[in-house]
């Protein structure tokens, strides 16, 4: 409905006139806030004609609503005495309009919700003032920032201009500011001569520094350092348009590789910026759009430059001749200096002799000595005044000296056959950046050729700040991503002299763009071994090999990330149990049986491979594998004998070569040992309120979370469980400290016990972190624990397959029926099984349909009189197998391979509607009619990052649904729907989501818990969004750890400790359980070490913090200071910065806990020597016991130093582990019962003491 108002100030603004009418529209007459999903009314208001001169308005408007009645409504209430709506101090007067508003705005208004007009208000000035900016630039150079050997360390440094844009005919650019994208833009071009315009874009949060100055003509310059190159892009000076925004809006630039020929030889390495301004009192402008756009205000210094040729075509051939003499990892690591920007060809020549020197001597210490010399550049830990040369001979010396010291500590050490130290490559449009080698999860090809490790690669496409590909809206990578990486994926890539070509890649490689790639080598049985002939050896692939992407995802079985386990022959397996159900919507799809005997043998596989699982009761009834070519779950059947396992032809993804069958590895990808811990999530929760759950319920629910975080450091107890539920300090077994500890006596200090108060800083700060992480995930990404409810993986109740066999005909068998589920969780470390009976909702991510929530009812324990095949499965979630439809695949279209499910039990959370699951019909693969080669693969895997847009639909439905007043029911969100399925059936049918015709957002503005991604939010951007998710965010706030600077790589040390060795609380409580099996060996009556003993751990400490600076380098998020790795979140296992793409920072930090957890292992077994056999004798033990009580010594006493505080922990968990062990020994030894106590008093502790 259109409202004409006419009355108003000829100034009057939009906002003015905005301003004034929401007053009225939303007080009480209009708007009830405590209404169930109440939102503020949303309205338009619209200047039809201009005012004289220039003034915004002729003094009338037209108000625009969404709702006739609220239209009359409106009038009725201007008519009431008293009543009327004021502009400026000027009465408006009202009437009716004979016009319509157009439908679509009417749609808009009535799905969008109201945004501030001050803050539109704001925004569109601040806009308005930045576009009047614009700097003109004579000259800009690329180059690095250097020193000459002669020059003191803390002199300025230089800039070398290495590549230089000059223009005689016109300017050589020009700076402005996007302000919407967050970009300063330099746009070149001669608008006269020139078809297209070149820009170069640098991204805000990618500038470290800018500095200005004069150089010696007189002119001034402004100098940007970078963490990451900028990018470049081009467009059309003068482009057609065709009349329709949306489309003359997308793909017109083009991103860009390098500028031109000249560029390409030099880019890769020098990527620095230097500009000349062509007017003196530019750099007013520059100040003035620095302040506006939030960029670090410039600073006068003096940057003198040259032109130094450092890498010269002719310069780099002969460096790469130079590097072709080494070995492989000693050629990595300097090719790595290079191409990582941490020295430039001068530099490194510096270092020429002492390289070869040492290479010479002991090629594997050169590369190790070559990554901590890199490690401590990159982290600026080089000392203050300390050159380039003197920081190689202090690594050199300092790395020297820990391994003639460790040279006689390494007894017999076997990597874990689950992970492997592997060299990655991280290629971007301009550089080909190197890690490593570092600790990754192995697989099933890498694990046969071991021994030949360094001939495989892990090698990662990324943009130039290393996230996944991000496009604008008006940006096209079409041509960067096929040009570029499709030439690296179908040509290979030379590193270090030695060539790789693309070898294939995991599922989950695949959605993060990253892929093995292998050089040949020869092997003494199969000769030489190439990435065709590795290819062709996993399989008969005959069946999908004319459809590219198919092809491929079966060859990525062979690349899942797994663990070995058991080996079986082919008399101990089959592949004919029958599937339960009708096609497509097979009930045990991906399901297949295993004996308890075989299960035995793969847990003890495991237990060998982490003795700390010894310590479970319960072994997991499910694991999910890959065998051959099988793949999906196989659940313990207790009617199967001796070692056996039954496959279904749904897990048959391709055939497996007949020699390989004859004995083949049974390969562990998951062991579901725990039930999870049950979570909401933003999409979840934006369907349960469509579906009638109210906001008051995540409140609550949220409230309670944060409630038990927040006091869970109040006992050990809370501290203990917190850590398990949500899986944190895992690679340092903090949980098992705790727990040790407890036993010990030791309690928080808010238990109101008598017992001695735990008061090591260390182990609270890494609480209070393990709270932060937990509290971010609440907060910021709505991921609630759920106390009455569960995340279990689901499985298929095998009830009527058992009606099949002959044996049970005449046996009365319980099944599940249609609407029912059996659930049973147990904790594996002890606990009674808790059946969940009664109504339940049970759902499967991505939750993004309103269908994909269910209600069904749990039946609880299973009668005994009948047999069934659940009755003994624990922390699984069993479907019915009857019925024309899975129950699985009416849950986002689910199956039973190993998908998880969330079964709640909380009645808040129950939707009080129900809604029918999503039909999706099945896209037809896209078939070349021809056999596939690799190149179809290369081409499949370039379309793959163009077109990998499920993380863009999925945001945009949660987006629209926030902004529509209809939510998940909108049909925008329905077409969304349908697109996510789409996208997630891409990687194996190859057929792309069609983004043109893709729903948009409603509004511009995103709703405010979207800052939680933005590290830099800006309030013009946001608005105060009123679902629940809004509520949610804007429910509590959360006080930043402040870690001290010691717990980064770079920072200085604390305060020196000033305390008495082994007087701090935990040393007190472990000091009788120590002194008793260790006696006078290495202590007084008090068990104080020696000085001499203690410090001679300081080499294999200094070993472990050049590690630890290592992951903590390797495994940031960025490049940037605010994004550094501390020592507390690698043993928290969390990454707290901020980052647009939360699924990079989940891939980040799986890839930390498992390095991390390698680097403990090492410690641990290889260097204290803790021995991993369960049938240890004492003497081992002792052996342990008492390296390990040293170096916790060695730890508190340098605690204040980077890393020491995190080597203390990982040996008081070797002294805690040994503890436990000799006390087992003990208590097995004599016989001990309850006469005897299980706790030493002191008395008997000192008389143990004199015995020994």
């Amino acid at each position: 409905m259109e409202i004409e108002m006419s009355g108003l100030n000829f100034s009057a603004t939009t906002w003015d006139v905005k301003r004034a009418l929401a007053e009225v529209l939303h007080g009480e007459y209009f708007f009830n806030p405590a209404a169930h999903k109440s939102r503020q009314t949303n309205f338009k208001v619209e200047f039809r004609e201009p005012g004289p001169g220039s003034l915004p308005t002729d003094g009338t408007a037209v108000l625009i609503v969404a709702d006739r009645k609220l239209g009359d409504d409106f009038f009725r209430w201007v008519c009431m005495k008293g009543h009327s709506v004021k502009v400026n101090g000027r009465k408006l007067w009202f009437s009716r309009s004979e016009k319509r508003p157009p439908r679509r705005l009417v749609e808009s208004l009535s799905k969008t919700p109201y945004i501030d007009p001050t803050q539109e208000e704001e925004r569109e000035l601040l806009v308005s003032r930045i576009r009047g900016i614009g700097i003109i630039l004579d000259a800009i150079q690329f180059g690095v920032y250097f020193r000459y050997p002669d020059d003191p360390p803390t002199s300025n440094r230089r800039f070398s201009n290495e590549y230089e844009i000059c223009r005689a005919d016109t300017f050589s650019g020009q700076l402005c500011l996007d302000y919407n994208n967050k970009v300063l833009r330099i746009e070149m071009g001669n608008s006269v001569t020139d078809h297209d315009s070149t820009h170069i874009v640098i991204d805000t949060p990618n500038i470290k520094k800018i500095a200005y100055g004069t150089d010696p003509a007189g002119s001034y310059y402004v100098c940007f350092e970078l963490y990451c190159p900028p990018t470049f892009e081009q467009q059309e000076m003068y482009r057609k348009y065709t009349g329709e925004h949306w489309k003359d809006k997308r793909g017109f630039r083009r991103r860009l590789t390098f500028l031109d020929s000249a560029h390409r030889a030099v880019g890769p390495f020098a990527y620095q910026l230097r500009i000349m301004l062509n007017n003196p009192l530019a750099r007013k402008d520059l100040k003035d759009l620095c302040r506006e756009g939030g960029i670090p205000a410039p600073v006068k210094f003096q940057i003198d430059a040259v032109n130094c040729g450092l890498f010269r075509p002719e310069t780099m051939h002969a460096v790469w001749e130079w590097i072709a003499k080494f070995k492989w990892p000693v050629a990595f690591q300097l090719e790595a200096l290079l191409r990582n920007s941490v020295l430039d060809t001068g530099s490194l020549y510096d270092l020429r002799e002492k390289i070869e020197k040492l290479h010479d001597e002991d090629p594997e210490f050169a590369a190790d000595v070559l990554r901590h010399f890199a490690e401590k550049l990159q982290t600026a830990s080089k000392k203050r005044g300390e050159t380039v040369v003197e920081c190689f001979d202090n690594t050199l010396a300092d790395d020297r000296a820990i391994m003639e010291s460790l040279a006689d500590m390494d007894p017999a050490w076997f990597e874990s056959k689950g992970t492997l130290k592997c060299y990655h490559v991280i290629v971007t449009p301009t550089l080909i950046l190197l890690e490593g080698p570092y600790d990754t999860q192995s697989n099933r090809v890498v694990r046969k050729y071991h021994d030949y490790r360094e001939n495989f690669i892990r090698v990662e496409f990324r943009d130039e700040n290393r996230m996944s590909f991000r496009w604008l809206t008006e940006v096209s990578g079409r041509t960067l991503i096929e040009q570029h990486f499709g030439a690296v994926l179908k040509e290979g890539i030379t590193i270090a002299s030695r060539h790789f070509r693309f070898l294939g890649y995991s599922n989950s490689g695949l959605r993060e763009h990253t892929t093995w790639f292998m050089s040949d080598f020869e092997h003494p049985e199969e000769g030489l071994l190439t990435p065709d002939r590795l290819r062709d050896s996993l399989g008969n692939f005959s069946k999908v090999n004319t459809i590219p992407s198919k092809y491929a995802a079966r060859i990525a079985q062979a690349f899942s990330g797994t663990d070995p386990s058991v080996r079986i022959r082919r008399d101990q397996w089959d592949d004919e149990l029958a599937d339960l159900g009708k096609d497509p919507f097979w009930h045990t799809d991906g399901q297949g049986t295993i004996s308890p005997g075989l299960r035995d043998e793969i847990w003890s596989v495991f237990v060998e491979a982490q003795p700390d699982r010894a310590k479970l009761t319960l072994k997991p009834s499910v694991f999910q594998i890959r065998f051959l070519g099988f793949k999906g779950i196989v659940v313990v059947d207790e009617t199967l004998d001796g070692v056996y396992m039954r496959l279904r032809q749904t897990m048959n993804k391709f055939k497996a070569h007949k020699d390989d069958e004859e004995e083949a590895e049974i390969e562990i990808a998951k062991a579901f040992i725990y039930p999870g811990t049950a979570r909401l999530c933003r999409p979840l929760i934006m369907v349960l309120e469509d579906l009638g759950v109210h906001q008051e319920a995540f409140i609550a629910l949220q409230d309670r979370a944060k409630a038990a975080v927040v006091t869970a450091i109040d006992s050990m107890e809370g501290t203990i469980q917190l850590l398990r539920k949500h899986n944190l300090g895992h690679a340092l077994g903090l949980r098992w400290i705790l727990q040790h500890l407890a036993g010990a006596g030791l309690s928080m200090l808010r238990e109101r016990t008598t017992r001695t108060v735990l008061d090591n800083e260390f182990v609270l700060r890494l609480v209070r972190y393990a709270q932060s992480h937990i509290l971010r995930e609440i907060k910021h990404d709505a991921r609630i624990p759920i106390p009455e409810a569960v995340q279990l993986v689901g499985a298929a109740d095998e009830g009527p397959a058992y009606a099949l066999r002959e044996e049970y005909k005449d046996k009365e068998i319980f099944c599940l029926r249609e609407g029912e589920i059996f659930a049973c969780t147990q904790a594996p470390d002890g606990g009674e099984p808790v059946y969940i009976e009664g109504l339940v909702s049970i759902s499967r991510s991505p939750h993004i349909h309103p269908g994909d929530v269910q209600r069904v009812k749990a039946i609880g324990k299973p009668p005994d009189d009948k047999l069934c095949f659940f009755r003994n499965l624990r922390n699984v979630v069993v479907l019915p197998s009857v019925g024309d439809r899975s129950l699985a695949s009416c849950l986002a279209g689910g199956d039973v391979d190993g998908d998880e499910f969330l079964v709640i039990k909380d009645p808040t959370l129950l939707p009080t509607m129900c809604e029918s699951p999503a039909k999706y019909d099945a896209v037809a693969p896209r078939d070349i009619g021809r056999p596939s080669n690799v190149n179809d693969i290369c081409d499949f895997f370039v379309e793959y990052m163009q077109s990998d847009v499920m993380g863009l639909v999925a945001d945009q439905h949660l987006i629209i649904a926030d902004q529509s007043k209809y939510g998940t029911r909108d049909d925008d969100c329905m077409k969304l729907a349908l697109l996510c399925n789409q996208a997630v059936d891409y990687p194996k049918n190859g057929v792309p989501v069609n983004t043109e015709n893709m729903p948009r957002k409603l509004i511009p503005a995103k709703p405010d818990w979207k800052k939680a991604e933005d590290d830099d939010p800006r309030p013009s951007d946001y608005y105060e969004s009123d679902r629940a998710l809004g509520a949610l965010f804007r429910n509590f706030e959360i006080k930043p750890v402040q870690p001290p600077a010691s717990s980064y790589p770079n920072g200085p040390p604390a305060a020196p400790v000033r305390e008495p060795p082994l007087s701090d609380s935990i040393s007190r409580a472990l000091q009788p359980g120590v002194q008793h099996h260790l006696g006078r060996g290495i202590a007084t009556a008090t068990l104080a070490t020696s000085d001499a003993d203690v410090a001679a751990l300081e080499p294999l400490f200094r070993h472990y913090a050049e590690e630890l600076r290592s992951l903590c380098l390797t495994h940031a998020l960025a490049e940037r200071a605010g994004v550094r790795l501390s020592e507390e979140e690698v043993v928290v296992g969390t990454i707290l910065a901020k980052c647009a793409q939360p699924r990079w920072r989940r891939e980040r930090m799986y890839r930390m806990r498992v390095h991390a957890a390698q680097l403990v292992r090492h410690v641990r077994h290889a260097r204290l020597r803790a021995p991993l056999e369960a049938d240890a004798g004492r003497d081992e033990l002792v052996g342990a016991l008492r390296r390990a009580w040293l170096a916790w010594d060695f730890g508190m006493r340098n605690r204040a130093v980077f890393g020491a505080r995190s080597f203390a922990l990982i040996a008081l968990g070797v002294v805690c582990d040994m503890l436990e062990r000799l006390d087992g020994l003990d208590d097995a030894a004599e016989g001990r019962d309850d006469v005897c106590s299980e706790k030493w008093d002191e008395e008997e502790a000192e008389d143990e003491f004199e015995n020994i």
